[in-house]
Order: C-alpha cells, then structure tokens, then sequence
C-alpha cells in the first residue's frame, strides 16, 4: 500500500488533514492502525462529559439548546433507568437537513418520559471547562451505557455530584 492509501485511509477513517495524516503516519513508522489508535486517544483526552436531568417536555427545547452551542460532539438520552434512548451525533445534527428529523425523534421521546438524563459529550476548546448551569453535571460516565466517550473530565473538569437515576 502507498503512502498515499495510508493517508486517504486516515483521512476518512479520521477525517483529519492530510498534513496531520502524514505526521501520525511518520510518527508510526507507516501503521496506520497505530495511526488511528493514536487519534482515538487524542479524541478521548479533548473530550469530556456533563449530564443534565431534565423533565421530558423540557428536552427538545433543550437538545436544540445543545446543537446550537458549538462545541457539543454527541448527544445521548437516557431514561430514568439509565437506558440509553437514543445516540445523536451532534457534527451531524448540525447540517440543517438533518436537524428536523432528529428533533422529532427526540420530540417522541419526550412524550414517552417523564424524566431523562441527557449525556452531553463535549469537545475540549482549550478554554474554561464547565456545565451550562443547569442539570447535573458530571465527568463521569456510568457502566450503563458506556458509548465510547472518556468517561473521565481530566485534571480540574467537572465532578459529578448529582443522583443517579
């Protein structure tokens, strides 16, 4: 395989630039398994977690909230079991065409709840880290759905303190 395979293969693996390809590459002496491996763990640390407990006719207005912010990468409902309801990937959710759809699946899921957790995976832009001020916010991530994302907040993000439901 070429340099040039390893690189596109990254590239949309990853989706990064192919100058960053290039440089993981060169660092994994040609792996690009190593390569990856590498960019997951990048992506864990410049991740981290908060939950917010809302009441079920609050949580489409509040997802809505959480697409606009920017920075949010995934979106997970849960119910008051823990279950996981459904998984949103926000850098999807953010092109317009697809907003309206996902929005009506969690509009059905509030009809059917009364409370749900949602799990806010957020990327790390290098400034303060932080709830939005409200919900229960949490670096943690409990064993009940864990969905790939850090499960840790890091040195000085946030703690969870709220109830488990």
């Amino acid at each position: 395989m070429t340099e040039l395979e390893k690189i596109d293969i990254l590239r949309e693996r990853a989706g990064v630039s192919y100058r960053r390809a290039k440089e993981l590459l060169d660092q994994c002496g040609g792996d690009v398994v190593e390569a990856l491996i590498r960019l997951e763990e990048e992506s864990r640390r410049n991740t981290w977690q908060e939950r917010i407990q809302v009441q079920g006719a609050e949580l489409v207005d509040r997802v809505r909230q959480l697409i606009n912010e920017g920075n949010v990468r995934r979106i997970v409902i849960r119910n008051q079991d823990g279950q996981t309801l459904v998984e949103l990937p926000v850098t999807v959710g953010a092109l317009g065409a697809l907003l309206a759809p996902m929005l009506a699946v969690v509009g059905v899921i509030a009809a059917l709840v009364t409370r749900a957790t949602i799990v806010v995976e957020r990327r790390n832009d290098g400034g303060a880290r932080g709830g939005t001020g409200t919900g229960d916010a949490g670096g943690k991530d409990d064993a009940s759905g864990g969905w790939g994302a850090t499960g840790d907040a890091g040195p000085g993000g946030p703690q969870d303190t709220g109830p488990r439901h």
